[in-house]
């Protein structure tokens, strides 16, 4: 079922993308092509290109991590190709006359179809995570992510009504960004099935903190390790995780280290905001060492219960007398 679902959506999309193509404005007057009014046409079909094109990509990408499709996600579907294959006729509208009503009338459908592909989305997420195919952090990453997008929508059939163009060209930028957006989240969810259960835990629980954006350091720095350790086809073990944690508390020591120097040369417009940097990096060493230190706990326990078993296995094996 869910193949026939992924095949028709696919082929009401290319249809959607080729009547789009057929509304662009291609008049000869005197066998003059009015050149300026083309290029305008071509830049609002590359707008409604992008958007439904992203649409395509972030429904194509949540049903692959599924294996079957409910009843209410194909409803939910259905409903949003539906409003989705009105997209043309108000791409059209914006071709032949760009004002603020037309807009308006773009904007509301692009929310609908929105709206609806992000309930999709978050139903075939939690469907994924409880088939344990994704992680369950993606729930919040989409939560957080979808929030923004409505809100960002919201204040564009505001901004679409009182500045036309203004509109257009941010209408523009937001599938990109979010295209963009969703080959980032991708690559973080390959680096994140890399990490062991401490590891993973920590980068998570860290994941959220903007203030001096920490993971993008450890993520930069777990990619650069991991790539020659990859390339001979092998995957990280604990001797491996035990050097990259050696290596991320290095760098928190070096980045504390460089805080006191920057401290100590200050001026009093400076210190407090290093002094802040400073506690911060203190206490996220401190979490860092904490967790560490646990993990080889835990690695020493599940040493000990093996040998355990193993001596339990050879007194079974000795023959009775």
């Amino acid at each position: 079922m869910k193949e026939r679902v992924v095949l028709f959506s696919d082929a009401v999309i290319a249809i959607i993308l080729t009547i789009m193509v057929l509304e662009l404005p291609v008049d000869l007057h005197s066998g003059v092509i009015n050149f300026p009014e083309l290029f305008r046409g071509v830049g609002i079909y590359f707008i409604s290109f992008c958007f439904v094109a992203n649409l395509w990509f972030e429904t194509a990408q949540s049903f692959n991590k599924v294996e079957r499709v409910t009843n209410r996600d194909l409803v939910i579907y259905l409903l949003s190709l539906f409003f989705l294959s009105l997209v043309p006729m108000s791409t059209g509208l914006l071709i032949e006359d760009t004002n603020s009503q037309v807009m308006l009338i773009y904007g509301v459908l692009t929310l609908i179809v929105l709206l609806l592909t992000q309930f999709l989305i978050m139903s075939l997420t939690k469907q994924a995570v409880a088939e344990k195919t994704v992680e369950a952090y993606q729930i919040e990453v989409l939560k957080g992510r979808n929030r923004i997008d409505v809100g960002l929508r919201l204040t564009l059939l505001i901004i679409g009504h009182f500045f036309v163009q203004v509109g257009l060209v941010i209408y523009l930028i937001l599938p990109i960004v979010s295209f963009l957006q969703n080959i980032v989240d991708r690559e973080e969810d390959s680096l994140v099935k890399q990490m062991d259960g401490e590891q993973k835990e920590y980068y998570l629980q860290e994941r959220g903190q903007v203030w001096g954006n920490p993971m993008k350091k450890y993520s930069q720095l777990l990619r650069n390790s991991l790539q020659e350790y990859q390339q001979n086809g092998e995957r990280p073990d604990a001797q491996w995780w035990s050097q990259f944690n050696q290596q991320w508390e290095a760098q928190l020591a070096g980045q504390i280290q460089q805080t006191k120097e920057r401290l100590a040369n200050s001026n009093a417009s400076e210190r407090n905001h290093l002094e802040h940097e400073l506690q911060r990096l203190t206490s996220e060493q401190e979490k860092f060492r904490k967790r560490v230190t646990m993990m080889q706990q835990n690695q020493e326990r599940g040493f000990q219960r093996q040998q355990h078993r193993q001596q339990q296995q050879e007194r079974h094996r000795k023959p009775k007398k």
